[in-house]
């Protein structure tokens, strides 16, 4: 890191009025609404497949977009096939700075973005979504039937397949990370199995599938309009459920 850098993230520590510790200074949240900011969630096959299989069904609210599907490959049928990927913005994110000014980031959030799974007549959506990077977990609020279930429930364990890469050019975040393996914990198991009515048969495989990988890119270049970052709330769900 050039001194002049050094100098300069020192000085936006400072103006903050947080100090640096013998390990690394209290976590700096930064608002990167206003910035090209984003979370692409891309579905595991196998995990999209078994949902599938299920009659469960996927559907964007709120910040969430559903992109061009991704591609992915099938050890089965020995080639790529398309899985279905969605952009949430980062509302969001949280750095430290150790005393050496190396830079961590520690969490980031996707306020405002939401993942409906349908499956009949009932519905979960899971909205809010957060991403801890020191304990590997991503968290969301939990809605079920229209009705808030649990708030920051643990959704996702996962590990780092791509490392961080971060800077602040001109003052401004820049972070490259991807997670990968996204496996659903046990509280996740039980608030979805519940919510969708999923059969006790088909509940052990929920544990073993792997749901893919969340892709995080925040750059310095400006969002216009910027993402709305206002939690998503049960009145934000639609009557009918969402395509």
């Amino acid at each position: 890191m050039i001194p002049s850098f050094k100098s300069a993230v020192v000085g936006s520590v400072l103006a903050t009025g947080l100090a640096f510790s013998g390990a690394a200074s209290a976590g700096i949240t930064l608002d990167t609404s206003p910035l090209k900011a984003d979370a692409v969630l891309q579905l595991g096959n196998i995990a999209y497949n078994v949902s599938s299989a299920a009659y469960i069904e996927f559907g964007a609210l709120a910040n969430t977009t559903k992109l061009a599907d991704g591609q992915e490959w099938s050890e089965t049928l020995q080639k790529n096939v398309p899985v279905p990927r969605y952009n949430m913005p980062v509302t969001k994110a949280t750095v430290s700075i150790g005393w050496d000014l190396k830079i961590t980031a520690n969490s980031g959030q996707s306020s405002r973005s939401a993942l409906q799974l349908k499956r009949g007549y009932v519905n979960v959506v899971l909205a809010n979504f957060s991403i801890d990077f020191d304990k590997e977990i991503v968290y969301a609020d939990v809605f079920t039937d229209g009705k808030l279930t649990k708030t920051k429930a643990t959704i996702y364990d996962f590990d780092v397949v791509e490392p961080q890469k971060i800077s602040f050019k001109n003052l401004v975040l820049n972070q490259s990370v991807k997670i990968g393996k996204l496996k659903l914990t046990q509280e996740a198991q039980d608030l979805l199995g519940n919510g969708l009515y999923i059969e006790d048969i088909l509940r052990p495989q929920l544990a073993a599938l792997d749901f893919g990988t969340i892709s995080v890119l925040v750059t310095s270049y400006k969002r216009s309009p910027k993402a709305n970052a206002t939690p998503f709330t049960a009145a934000d769900i639609p009557a009918s459920p969402a395509p």
